[in-house]
C-alpha cells in the first residue's frame, strides 16, 4: 500500500470535464501494471462502443462490461491509496475510483464513467469491500 500524488488531468470545466485540447493521450500499455493493461483493453472497447473519448453527438455513458476485470483494477487502485487502520485496510475514496478508469483511458467527460463505476463498486462490495457511510459514501474498509 502506498499513498501517491498523481497528476489526475483535471479539466478546466466543472466536474472534471475537459476542453478537447485538454484531453490527455491514452498511456502506453508498457507503462501500466498487468491489471491496468488488461483493464485498458476492456475500457478501450467499451468507450469505442459509446462513441469514443471525445464529447460529441454520438457519445453516451460508458456501457457495462467486463465487471470482473474492472473490479480487479479498482481493487488495485484502492489498495494503492489505502492505509492500515485498527479496523482494517482503509481507502478514503481519494483519489476517486473513477480516476482509476480515467488514468488509463481518459475521456473528455469523465462523468461518463459513472454508471460503470457504480456497477463495479457493487462487485467490490460482493468481494468484501465495506462502505463506511452507506449507501453513497466513498470510503471503504477493504478485505485483507
Amino acid at each position: 500500500m502506498q499513498s501517491g500524488n498523481m497528476d489526475l488531468h483535471k479539466g478546466s470545466l466543472p466536474r472534471g470535464r475537459r476542453l478537447p485540447e485538454e484531453l490527455p493521450d491514452v498511456p502506453l500499455s508498457f507503462d501500466l501494471t498487468h491489471v491496468e493493461r488488461v483493464a485498458q483493453r476492456s475500457l478501450e472497447a467499451l468507450v469505442a462502443g459509446a462513441g469514443g473519448r471525445h464529447d460529441g453527438a454520438a457519445t453516451k455513458m460508458i456501457p457495462l462490461g467486463d465487471i470482473d476485470v474492472l473490479a480487479d483494477l479498482l481493487d488495485e487502485w484502492g489498495r494503492r491509496f489505502a492505509s492500515d487502520r485498527p479496523d482494517g485496510v482503509y481507502f478514503s475514496g481519494q483519489p476517486g475510483l473513477w480516476h482509476a478508469f480515467d488514468q488509463i483511458y481518459p475521456l473528455q467527460d469523465p462523468n461518463r464513467w459513472d454508471r460503470l463505476r457504480l456497477e463495479v463498486v457493487l462487485e467490490l462490495e460482493s468481494r468484501g469491500w465495506r462502505r463506511l457511510n452507506p449507501p453513497r459514501g466513498s470510503s471503504f474498509i477493504l478485505p485483507s
